[in-house]
Protein backbone atom coordinates (compact mmCIF):
# COMPACT_ATOMS: atom_id res chain seq x y z
CA UNK A 1 0.00 0.00 0.00
CA UNK A 2 1.25 3.29 -0.92
CA UNK A 3 1.88 6.44 1.92
CA UNK A 4 -0.26 8.56 -0.63
CA UNK A 5 -3.08 6.41 -0.61
CA UNK A 6 -3.89 6.21 3.13
CA UNK A 7 -2.81 9.89 3.31
CA UNK A 8 -5.66 10.52 0.68
CA UNK A 9 -8.43 8.51 2.70
CA UNK A 10 -6.41 9.99 6.37
CA UNK A 11 -7.83 13.12 4.71
CA UNK A 12 -10.98 12.68 4.18
CA UNK A 13 -11.83 10.36 7.18
CA UNK A 14 -10.19 13.72 8.83
CA UNK A 15 -12.89 15.55 6.87
CA UNK A 16 -15.82 13.61 7.92
CA UNK A 17 -14.62 13.81 11.52
CA UNK A 18 -14.37 17.17 11.69
CA UNK A 19 -17.95 17.45 10.33
CA UNK A 20 -18.90 15.19 12.86
CA UNK A 21 -18.27 17.25 15.51
CA UNK A 22 -19.57 20.53 14.19
CA UNK A 23 -22.88 18.08 14.10
CA UNK A 24 -22.12 17.31 17.68
CA UNK A 25 -21.50 20.47 18.81
CA UNK A 26 -24.35 22.14 17.67
CA UNK A 27 -26.51 19.25 19.33
CA UNK A 28 -24.48 20.49 22.75
CA UNK A 29 -25.01 24.03 22.11
CA UNK A 30 -28.80 22.89 21.74
CA UNK A 31 -28.77 21.26 25.26
CA UNK A 32 -27.30 24.32 27.37
CA UNK A 33 -23.90 23.41 26.95
CA UNK A 34 -21.69 24.79 29.73
CA UNK A 35 -18.57 24.48 28.24
CA UNK A 36 -16.89 25.64 24.86
CA UNK A 37 -15.41 22.85 22.79
CA UNK A 38 -12.13 25.04 23.92
CA UNK A 39 -12.29 24.81 27.30
CA UNK A 40 -13.94 21.36 26.95
CA UNK A 41 -11.34 19.71 25.83
CA UNK A 42 -8.73 21.99 27.79
CA UNK A 43 -10.12 20.18 31.14
CA UNK A 44 -10.52 17.09 29.32
CA UNK A 45 -6.37 16.82 28.79
CA UNK A 46 -6.18 18.49 32.05
CA UNK A 47 -7.86 15.63 33.82
CA UNK A 48 -4.80 13.48 32.70
CA UNK A 49 -2.42 14.97 35.60
CA UNK A 50 -3.20 16.47 39.04
CA UNK A 51 -1.51 19.22 38.26
CA UNK A 52 -0.30 20.39 34.80
CA UNK A 53 2.20 23.50 33.65
CA UNK A 54 0.85 26.12 31.20
CA UNK A 55 3.97 25.57 28.88
CA UNK A 56 3.12 21.73 29.06
CA UNK A 57 -0.53 21.50 28.74
CA UNK A 58 0.15 24.59 25.92
CA UNK A 59 2.00 21.73 24.18
CA UNK A 60 -0.59 18.98 24.38
CA UNK A 61 -3.44 20.89 23.06
CA UNK A 62 -1.37 22.32 20.34
CA UNK A 63 -2.00 26.07 21.22
CA UNK A 64 -0.18 29.66 22.19
CA UNK A 65 0.44 29.75 26.07
CA UNK A 66 -0.60 33.34 25.35
CA UNK A 67 -4.27 31.75 23.88
CA UNK A 68 -4.24 28.93 26.34
CA UNK A 69 -3.49 31.35 29.17
CA UNK A 70 -6.77 33.60 28.26
CA UNK A 71 -8.93 30.51 28.41
CA UNK A 72 -7.31 29.41 31.53
CA UNK A 73 -8.33 32.30 33.53
CA UNK A 74 -11.63 32.28 32.43
CA UNK A 75 -11.39 28.65 33.69
CA UNK A 76 -9.98 29.98 36.93
CA UNK A 77 -12.63 32.88 37.66
CA UNK A 78 -15.27 29.85 36.60
CA UNK A 79 -13.87 28.23 39.36
CA UNK A 80 -13.19 24.93 37.32
CA UNK A 81 -9.33 25.28 37.77
CA UNK A 82 -7.33 26.21 40.31
CA UNK A 83 -3.64 27.96 39.58
CA UNK A 84 -0.55 27.30 41.55
CA UNK A 85 2.87 29.36 41.44
CA UNK A 86 5.74 26.95 41.61
CA UNK A 87 7.44 27.30 45.19
CA UNK A 88 11.06 27.01 43.82
CA UNK A 89 10.71 28.96 40.86
CA UNK A 90 7.74 31.94 40.45
CA UNK A 91 7.98 32.08 36.33
CA UNK A 92 6.07 28.74 36.64
CA UNK A 93 2.63 28.34 36.86
CA UNK A 94 0.48 24.76 37.43
CA UNK A 95 -3.28 24.17 36.58
CA UNK A 96 -5.52 21.69 37.94
CA UNK A 97 -8.95 21.09 37.56
CA UNK A 98 -10.99 22.22 41.09
CA UNK A 99 -13.19 19.40 42.31
CA UNK A 100 -16.24 21.83 40.55
CA UNK A 101 -14.62 21.64 37.41
CA UNK A 102 -14.50 17.77 37.57
CA UNK A 103 -18.00 17.59 38.23
CA UNK A 104 -19.04 20.02 35.73
CA UNK A 105 -16.67 18.28 32.87
CA UNK A 106 -18.81 14.77 33.80
CA UNK A 107 -22.12 16.70 33.29
CA UNK A 108 -20.60 17.53 29.53
CA UNK A 109 -19.05 14.07 29.41
CA UNK A 110 -22.16 12.65 29.90
CA UNK A 111 -23.86 14.73 27.48
CA UNK A 112 -21.58 14.23 24.94
CA UNK A 113 -22.07 10.53 25.25
CA UNK A 114 -25.82 10.79 24.99
CA UNK A 115 -25.51 13.01 22.11
CA UNK A 116 -23.12 10.27 20.49
CA UNK A 117 -25.38 7.43 21.73
CA UNK A 118 -28.75 9.02 19.92
CA UNK A 119 -26.23 9.34 16.69
CA UNK A 120 -25.64 6.22 16.85
CA UNK A 121 -28.47 4.55 17.28
CA UNK A 122 -29.23 4.52 13.76
CA UNK A 123 -26.60 2.01 12.31
CA UNK A 124 -27.60 -1.37 12.33
CA UNK A 125 -25.62 -3.80 14.45
CA UNK A 126 -23.35 -4.76 12.01
CA UNK A 127 -22.66 -1.31 11.16
CA UNK A 128 -22.21 -0.45 14.86
CA UNK A 129 -19.68 -3.50 15.55
CA UNK A 130 -17.63 -2.51 12.43
CA UNK A 131 -17.17 0.82 13.80
CA UNK A 132 -16.19 0.29 17.29
CA UNK A 133 -13.79 -2.46 16.04
CA UNK A 134 -12.35 0.62 13.56
CA UNK A 135 -11.86 2.97 16.44
CA UNK A 136 -10.29 0.66 18.68
CA UNK A 137 -7.99 -0.63 16.04
CA UNK A 138 -7.15 2.82 14.99
CA UNK A 139 -6.37 4.41 18.14
CA UNK A 140 -3.06 2.55 19.13
CA UNK A 141 -2.11 3.11 15.25
CA UNK A 142 -2.47 6.50 15.45
CA UNK A 143 -0.75 6.90 18.56
CA UNK A 144 2.39 6.41 17.01
CA UNK A 145 2.12 9.26 14.44
CA UNK A 146 2.54 11.64 17.30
Amino acid sequence: MENRDISVLMMKNMNYFHDFLKVINQDRYSKERILTERQFFALISMREFKKIELKNLSKKLYVSTSSLCILLNKLVDQNYVYREEDSRDRRNTFYGITEYGEEVLKIEINKLVEILSSRIEVLNEEDKQIMYDSLKNIEPIMAKLF
